[in-house]
């Protein structure tokens, strides 16, 4: 039997949980976690990310000029960081937006410029050459931090401000997943509250679902869930920097498992990039060989109208020499070179070249 003090003790232990919910910003919603799905990795591939990819039409890229990065920029002005911290955060989220996005936890070396910041920064170098190996690169991939522009460097000299800053840059994050409503994403960070000094006590509803946890790592599990209406599966990995370090046990199995990951996740979206670009050269043939023949016609159509032009006029010139009784009018018409560079001068980009057809056929059909 429960005695007053107990249910007291217990009262108050609810009370400062529902507490720590509401300061760390948690907002999930009840049928969230009943919409929560466990998958393995091949389940999820075979069912989920190659029926995407095989419906997808054109390739959707993250547009740099979006406002979302009007408002990544102006929190970038408002701590008055250098605008090369914004321009790598912005650089590599403008990805495809359908395949899946890689989350860390927080950048490093983000003051150089891209491709230094790359060369200098062990976990996007590997990024870089497993990318390259599958068939991709960077610029074709989202990365995303937990917490962008925020490196360890700052949040060490800045003790005061880290706790709201922290959670600003967290809110950019779940601000980017929102407006583009990511499909995948694909976890390598393992982050824990209050495992390090550094983040202090933040925590939020939204981490343990976009973090991963070795366990789940080992087996490729994929988690799906429900986010504002809109349905995310997240992959489970880990941070390149388990078998970077040098001190790290059996470093070889953790590489092999995680390029296995890498592996399964982006060459599907290798062969689908492939198949996009060869399926556009295709098209681009097609209508260079249309044009190509629409000039051929052109050039064979002005060479006979001017023939006929030219007999025309002998015609006139011969009449006038026999003092004809019938005044020819004064022929005005146009040489067909001028009447070709004519109709260019007013043809507009947006018209296709169908229409440009009608046109001719239209306006001056002794082309056709």
């Amino acid at each position: 039997m429960t005695t007053g003090t107990d249910e007291l003790v217990n009262a108050e232990i609810l009370s400062a949980e529902l507490i720590r919910l509401r300061i760390s910003g948690y907002s999930g919603h009840a049928n969230e976690e009943q919409d929560t799905t466990q998958h393995t990795l091949d389940e999820f591939i075979e069912s989920t990310l190659q029926p995407a990819l095989a419906a997808q039409q054109t390739l959707e890229r993250i547009d740099s000029e979006h406002p979302f990065f009007d408002r990544a920029k102006e929190l970038c002005e408002k701590h008055d960081w250098p605008i090369e911290r914004f321009e790598n955060f912005q650089r590599l989220l403008c990805g495809t937006r359908t395949f899946p996005c890689i989350l860390l936890l927080n950048p490093k070396n983000d003051l150089l410029p891209f491709d230094k910041m790359v060369d200098q920064t062990p976990t996007l170098a590997w990024l870089a050459d497993i990318l390259h190996d599958i068939g991709l690169g960077l610029d074709d991939v989202i990365i995303m931090d937990l917490f962008p522009m925020l490196t360890d460097e700052w949040l060490d000299e800045h003790p005061a401000e880290r706790g709201k800053v922290i959670s600003e840059m967290f809110k950019l994050t779940l601000d980017f997943i929102r407006e583009f409503k990511l499909p995948t994403i694909l976890s390598c960070q393992c982050f824990r509250p209050f495992q390090h000094e550094r983040w202090g006590s933040f925590n939020h509803g939204m981490l343990q679902k976009l973090c991963s946890r070795m366990d789940r790592a080992q087996r490729q599990m994929v988690s799906g869930f429900s986010f504002e209406n809109h349905y995310i599966h997240s992959v489970s990995a880990f941070h390149p920097a388990k078998f970077l370090r040098k001190d790290e046990d059996n470093k070889l199995e953790l590489k092999e498992l995680l390029c296995s990951t890498f592996r399964s996740l982006f060459e599907p979206c290798a062969a689908w990039r492939n198949k996009y670009s060869m399926k556009l050269e295709k098209s681009l043939d097609e209508k260079s060989q249309s044009i190509k023949s629409l000039i051929e016609q052109l050039q064979q159509s002005k060479a006979e109208y001017d023939e006929i032009l030219m007999r025309r006029r002998l015609l006139c010139m011969s009449r006038n020499r026999g003092h004809s009784i019938t005044a020819e009018p004064r022929d005005n018409r146009k040489k067909g070179g001028e009447l070709i560079a004519e109709l260019w001068s007013t043809k507009t980009p947006e018209k296709s070249l169908h229409d440009l057809k009608d046109l001719v056929k239209r306006e001056y059909p002794w082309i056709s």
